[in-house]
């Protein structure tokens, strides 16, 4: 079992006040290449949790409800986290630049609806194209392009 907590006590602890300003801003950038990552093991870990539905075991009735019960989350954020694990593991290029902590949460969050069942196969295929344009692209941006691109896949 990996140890999250031993692994954050350095990271907490740090006390930003008292670094120099080009530190700061380097730590900031880092910081949240570190919480995209961190985020990007969560999906991965939720989607095994879905796939495997372990939620059952609770007695809960789905994955968002066990979500909203045992990580305190909000229904729609449960909704989101669980079509963003969905899409990192459906889509194997851009699941890959979330991990590295390249692209974030949200981008994912932008292209999740590119992977409805009836257009898995052309969301696979375009899932290079998906990486590297978020690579670039704000989530706003990206949202914009899969909304396009749903568009004309559903044509």
């Amino acid at each position: 079992m990996i140890d999250v907590e031993a692994m954050l006590v350095g990271v907490v602890a740090a006390e930003v006040s008292e670094l120099p300003d080009a530190e700061v801003a380097a730590l900031v950038v880092e910081l949240r290449r570190l919480v995209d990552a961190t985020d990007a093991l969560w999906a991965r870990a939720l989607a095994e949790f879905d796939r495997r539905e372990l939620w059952r075991a609770d007695g809960a009735r789905s994955a968002v409800a066990w979500l909203r019960r045992e990580c305190r989350l909000v229904h729609p954020t449960t909704v989101s986290a669980l079509l963003v694990a969905r899409a990192a593991r459906a889509l194997p290029a851009t699941g890959g630049a979330f991990r590295a902590g390249d692209i974030s949460f949200e981008h994912l969050r932008a292209i999740a609806p590119a992977v409805e069942p009836a257009r898995l196969e052309r969301a696979r295929r375009a899932d290079p194209i998906f990486a590297r344009a978020a690579l670039w692209m704000n989530p706003r941006q990206m949202g914009g392009v899969v909304r396009t691109w749903v568009q004309l896949a559903d044509e």
